[in-house]
């Protein structure tokens, strides 16, 4: 059986803390012409959702001390891609996976979604550094078929880079050369080695850089402690600003919501759960809709405190996914013939790296119902971020999550 090798990136990092909530002073003028509900980009955006959370709650299930952080956008997008080439319950476990309800949404008003998505992501803006970037990497002599070669331009913006997988280090360098520039230098080495059998390299990558509205004083960063779990406690530089922010209090499951928002039109929802409710706020994400939360949110004055730290993460998304329920793309069930019409293609690898930092000024980044909230009743004048907590990057023009995860142990920065 010849090898697909399917190789994904995304890398995001976090930077200068803002102040403000009055988004309406901050749209990005291009992306916040606002996409028309029956559009195909807003039919993808529930199962973006879906997923998000969904591969959220089973990497917290399986490594519930670890850090956690990931793109899954750039998962959706990769799989997507993929899915162009796949058919029968291989392209069904796909979608599946990824949140779509194909009785609900076809398959070309997905691709047709992404693609308009893809435009929101890379339109330019002095404010902030959003793009995303697909290549698919293909064995010099083979040949793909038409159509899936040009859905994959037509769609996801792919560019298709002839290599001579024989010659292994050098293939492998330029894939790593790719990764490393569309990730601003940020992730160096992907690929360790790579198979004189490969057929195809597809590869994703999503690079953020934002500035907070309003930076974080830096003379008031001090060594604090940060409550890693009932018996451990580390120091941590922990930064404060006093400002107004959009704040929401979740009540039944115990926990509070922050938007920090970047210049933009993207923010930081920074999720802290009450002592002992980590667990439970994880498993409650499934069922809470992040648009729900927006609109329950309001502004208040407090005394914000967050560490300085980075976090990443390296996730084999071979052994996760099949987990969640793509599996037969991963073995010699796969039909994967609508890329070059050979019937014996699998996906022998998949990868996934993503790193996030935040600090006081700016940095750069190389993925229930409404009755569970209630309204903040009473004026909260500190929120410290000095235990676990959950940190969702959120694109507001199309509500599309673009990282997310947990920091359990916050790294220095």
């Amino acid at each position: 059986m010849r090898i697909f090798v399917f190789v994904f990136l995304s890398q995001a990092l976090l930077c200068a803390v803002a102040f403000g909530h009055k988004s309406e002073e901050h749209h990005d003028k291009n992306a916040d012409d606002h996409v028309k509900e029956t559009s195909p980009l807003q039919k993808i955006v529930p199962g973006n959702i879906k997923f998000a959370y969904s591969f959220y709650t089973h990497l917290a299930g399986k490594y519930p001390k670890d850090n956690i952080f990931f793109s899954p956008l750039s998962v959706s997008l990769l799989f997507s891609m993929l899915s162009v080439g796949a058919k029968g319950q291989t392209q069904a476990q796909i979608y599946e996976t990824l949140g779509f309800n194909m009785s609900s949404i076809s398959e070309e008003d997905i691709n047709k979604g992404f693609q308009q998505l893809h435009h929101f992501l890379n339109q330019p803006n002095s404010d902030l550094v959003l793009s995303s970037a697909n290549a698919l990497f293909i064995e010099q002599h083979t040949k793909l078929i038409e159509k899936f070669s040009e859905d994959l331009k037509t769609f996801f913006k792919s560019e298709v880079i002839p290599l001579d997988f024989q010659k292994e280090d050098e293939a492998k360098n330029q894939i790593n050369s790719y990764v490393e520039k569309k990730t601003n230098g940020k992730i160096k080495d992907l690929l360790k080695n790579i198979s004189p059998q490969a057929l195809l390299v597809l590869v994703n990558t999503i690079h953020f850089k934002g500035t907070w509205v309003h930076a974080f004083d830096e003379t008031r960063t001090h060594e604090e402690d940060f409550h890693v779990d009932e018996n451990t406690i580390i120091k941590v530089p922990m930064m404060t600003i006093i400002e107004k922010f959009l704040l929401a209090s979740i009540q039944q499951i115990g926990c509070i919501l922050v938007d920090v928002p970047y210049k933009g039109n993207t923010s930081a929802i920074l999720i802290l759960p009450d002592e002992g409710k980590l667990q439970d706020v994880e498993r409650a994400l499934q069922n809470i809709s992040l648009q729900t939360w927006a609109e329950l949110m309001r502004p208040m004055q407090i005394t914000l405190s967050i560490p300085k730290f980075s976090v990443s993460t390296t996730l084999d998304l071979k052994s996760e996914l099949s987990q969640m329920g793509i599996k037969d793309v991963f073995s010699s069930k796969a039909d994967l013939s609508g890329i070059t019409g050979d019937p014996n293609l699998t996906v022998s690898e998949a990868i996934h790296k993503a790193v996030l930092g935040v600090d006081e000024k700016g940095a750069e980044a190389a993925g229930a119902s409404a009755a569970v909230i209630t309204k903040l009743l009473a004026p909260i004048k500190k929120v410290t971020m000095n235990r676990p907590f959950l940190v969702t990057l959120l694109h507001k023009p199309t509500y599309t999550v673009l990282f997310t995860g947990k920091v359990m142990k916050p790294e220095s920065y």
